[in-house]
């Protein structure tokens, strides 16, 4: 099942077209401790949209807690915002935030003592450095969201964001897309067993960002016409108007993209530019800036706030540099440009 993930960073949301284009929703109820000036502002909105159309949908807050005490706060900040609500899919405990990794498995399990108390589904979520060296020890107790921006995920969960790069229908700019292997909507009603999680979705939906879907379409691997819509099914759109803004971008538009990196170097930038490669190309050479992007690995326990004070710049430039919405969400591996 495909599932986007979404907060006030997407803005108004037409929900009708996200129904349409088949997708479950994880709605980001709010952040921190139980304040209501911490609540997401499109929280109740999206939340009502989805109930409004049966849209499938569950939620997750950013944790910022240090401390079992503020971890039970943020259980209220959730148990507060999900009254009336019925959800589909659990409620995620959102642990990435730097500095807050030490006790986060005795935070996760208070936190989801509160929610199971409750009466909801508690799952984790978080990226694949913090779960093999702060989390692994929960084993299987809890529902497992993982995050990794890679062509596979490398490992069993029940469901991976696979791109924060994802073009969804009613979404205005990219959002976070995520392939969900559990059947939780009707698990969670109590109608059938629970599905066992899987480890390659390669079978069942074209998994890795919309840049390396399109190298591979370039290069043949879903075919033309309905063969590609076939073949890509959900993220048919998103690659095809990646495909289709290359065709019909001027070339000092497309040039800038490159140079902020949106299509990649060497074999990938000729593949996806195609016939616009050499006009592009010839544009960034004659640039006269003589100066080559500047890249950096994301290290476990790094901020954007840390990167820039290394590089003399700031988080905010970093951030517009790679497309970033949300400059708390960040992943060890990651390769960021930074001027």
């Amino acid at each position: 099942m495909n599932v986007v993930d979404v907060s006030y960073h997407q803005g108004t949301i037409n929900w009708e077209k996200v129904k349409a284009a088949g997708y479950h929703a994880i709605i980001r109820c709010g952040y921190g401790d139980d304040l209501t000036s911490q609540d997401d502002k499109q929280w109740k909105r999206n939340a009502n949209e989805c109930t409004r159309l049966g849209i499938p949908f569950g939620v997750y807050i950013y944790s910022y807690a240090k401390t079992t005490a503020q971890a039970e706060s943020e259980a209220r900040h959730v148990l507060r915002l999900v009254k009336g609500y019925k959800l589909s899919y659990p409620v995620f405990y959102d642990l990435e935030e730097s500095g807050t990794q030490t006790g986060a498995v005795d935070r996760m399990k208070k936190f989801a003592a509160l929610i199971e108390a409750a009466g909801y589904k508690c799952g984790v979520y978080c990226n694949k450095s913090w779960w093999d060296n702060y989390l692994s020890s929960l084993g299987t107790r809890y529902p497992l969201w993982i995050a990794r921006y890679n062509s596979t995920l490398g490992m069993k969960a029940d469901m991976w964001q696979y791109s924060s790069d994802g073009s969804v229908p009613g979404i205005s700019g990219r959002v976070d897309v995520n392939y969900c292997y559990r059947d939780f909507p009707t698990e969670i009603t109590g109608t059938s067993k629970p599905s066992q999680p899987a480890s390659d979705p390669s079978a069942v939906v074209p998994i890795g960002t919309t840049l390396q879907l399109v190298v591979d379409t370039l290069s043949g691997k879903y075919g033309n016409g309905d063969t590609r819509k076939a073949k890509l099914g959900s993220r048919y759109s998103e690659v095809q108007t990646f495909i289709n803004h290359i065709a019909s971008a001027s070339v000092s538009t497309l040039a800038a993209e490159t140079k902020a990196g949106k299509y990649g170097n060497g074999d990938t930038r000729k593949t996806v530019l195609g016939k616009r490669y050499a006009e592009v190309q010839k544009v960034i050479n004659g640039s006269g800036s003589g100066t080559s992007a500047v890249c950096y690995t994301v290290k476990s326990g790094d901020t954007l706030s840390k990167i820039a004070a290394k590089y003399g710049t700031t988080y905010q430039k970093i951030a517009a540099l790679n497309g970033i919405k949300n400059p708390n969400k960040i992943y060890a591996g990651q390769k960021l440009r930074v001027k």
